[in-house]
């Protein structure tokens, strides 16, 4: 009886050692998705670990898209007041509903004392292409629609 328990009980490890994920952060790129242990995003480059230990530098003009603590990252197009800035900036993905998609974009805060203050920015997106940009009368009502309880920062 104890042989057959403890052959169970390696039997239940080994299966909760093979269900782990191993791939949780990524990376994608032209060449495709890369896993990865570690990212950290420089002015130029993202410097990425792979799961052996390996490191590389790739250039942030090459990536897709990235997590980063169990969020989503997506290259975007900028838009200002409409129009495209003809920029491209890495955006949260909050959420998607259908065809659209509720995305995050901080920057700092130059005019506080503080440097670690930021400025989020909510936008609408379908597909890659700007569908509403956010502010405090609308961010409410969509959260709503995407299901999200509202808390405008």
């Amino acid at each position: 009886m104890k042989k057959l328990i403890i052959l169970l009980s390696v039997v239940l490890f080994c299966l909760s050692g093979m269900a782990k994920d191993l791939g949780a952060n990524w990376v994608v790129t032209g060449e495709g998705k890369i896993d990865c242990k570690k990212i950290t995003l420089g002015y130029n480059n993202a410097r990425i670990v792979f799961e052996n230990g390996k490191r590389a530098a790739i250039p942030l003009s090459s990536i897709s898209s990235y997590t980063l603590n169990d969020k989503v990252f997506t290259k975007l197009p900028l838009y200002k007041d409409g129009k495209p800035t003809n920029r491209t900036a890495f955006m949260e993905l909050i959420k998607n509903h259908g065809e659209l998609s509720l995305y995050k974009f901080s920057m700092c805060n130059f005019v506080s004392s503080n440097p670690e203050d930021k400025i989020y920015c909510y936008f609408l997106y379908k597909g890659d292409k700007l569908h509403l940009a956010l502010d405090e009368k609308t961010l409410p009502n969509i959260c709503k629609h995407f299901g999200l309880t509202c808390v405008y920062e």
